[in-house]
């Protein structure tokens, strides 16, 4: 029984950084256009089963405007990618 009550607890200690981690990598990339404020408005409003992909789409939008100055155009996105920028932009929204 010990061991079982062990293995749980590893697991939603591992389960608890893994959240807290992706909320770092979600502001990381939020703070490259957005202030702390808004981005931490738009973290709030992301589910937490949405935010990998909103890392994605924040990633390749930041990588697409930091290389070539123009805006990201969406025939280049992935479904999870596209799926995270639609979940940013509707947070985005509602933060403005």
């Amino acid at each position: 029984m010990r061991i079982i009550a062990a293995g749980f607890a590893t697991l939603v200690l591992t389960l608890g950084f893994s959240s807290a981690s992706r909320a770092d990598d979600l502001m990381t990339e939020c703070m490259v256009t957005a202030s702390e404020k808004t981005c931490q408005c738009i973290i709030a409003r992301i589910p937490a089963d949405q935010r990998a992909n909103a890392i994605l789409g924040l990633r390749k939008s930041n990588q697409s405007v930091s290389v070539s100055g123009n805006l990201l155009n969406p025939s280049n996105l992935s479904p999870q990618e596209m799926q995270g920028l639609n979940a940013v932009v509707a947070a985005q929204a509602y933060c403005m």
